[in-house]
């Protein structure tokens, strides 16, 4: 539940006007919590006392902390130059990345937003059984060589004769470690993915989106049985992360974006 500390409550009702549910009212000139919500946590953030905070053991206060320009807040325009400089790796490094590096990422897609505030992305980290991760997936993939069945899976734009189902890493490109985002709906998955690119590219990390795996594994009884998949889950993305081998030196032109001002 949430809980206000009433010593330190000043009455201003900044979580009350930002609360979505109208869960939170002033009474006596303090904020009161007077039913359940989603704990989407504005309260919290919204409370310039510090005195919102939540009891339950999957939630740690000891995570919050107070935003601040300087190390919180990055301009626009460096924003969108590190999108503008990132780019689909398909060559690493026969390097490992680091577990503190992993959990960083994983923290990227956790702190990204979902509708709802559902927090329903889960994820499967694959490093230390990458390879044999990586043979069962291709021998699934390899099943699909076979024109017809291939169309079933892989329809226009994919072109069967531009892969290479003889290259034991054409699906992950030697990528270091694999994760895959479950979760019912792509929408969250795909921002939490977003997100764990950017940070990717900050530690200096590479990503490869691999959507030709999402609609094998979504299908294929012998790779779903390998990870444990249950019949409801949904694989929504799979990434390959690591060590860049590759340099560049500049940015890419994009068509211009299409836009409807209404």
């Amino acid at each position: 539940m949430i809980i206000i500390d009433k010593e330190k409550c000043t009455g201003c009702g900044a979580c009350v006007r930002d609360c979505l549910n109208k869960t939170l009212i002033l009474k006596d000139g303090k904020a009161e919590w007077i039913r359940e919500c989603f704990r989407c946590m504005h309260c919290i953030a919204a409370c310039p006392a510090g005195a919102v905070s939540v009891d339950d053991p999957e939630y740690d206060m000891e995570e919050v902390f107070p935003i601040e320009e300087a190390s919180c807040f990055i301009p626009a325009e460096k924003i969108l130059n590190l999108i503008r400089s990132r780019r689909t790796i398909r060559h690493f490094q026969k390097r490992g990345i680091e577990k503190e590096k992993l959990d960083l990422l994983l923290d990227a897609g956790r702190f990204s937003p979902t509708g709802s505030n559902a927090q329903n992305v889960s994820y499967i980290v694959i490093q230390k059984e990458r390879e044999a991760f990586n043979s069962v997936a291709m021998r699934a993939f390899r099943t699909y060589n076979d024109p017809k069945r291939f169309a079933e899976v892989y329809p226009p734009p994919y072109a069967r004769d531009r892969m290479d189902f003889e290259d034991d890493e054409f699906l992950f490109k030697g990528a270091d470690t694999i994760i895959l985002t479950i979760c019912p709906r792509d929408d969250n998955a795909a921002i939490a993915s977003a997100n764990m690119e950017l940070a990717a590219n900050g530690m200096g990390l590479g990503m490869l989106y691999v959507g030709i795996f999402v609609r094998l594994v979504n299908r294929d009884p012998s790779l779903r049985q390998y990870l444990g998949l249950s019949e409801g889950d949904h694989v929504a993305t799979a990434l390959g992360f690591g060590y860049p081998d590759v340099r560049y030196y500049r940015t890419v032109p994009r068509k211009p974006a299409r836009v409807r001002w209404m």
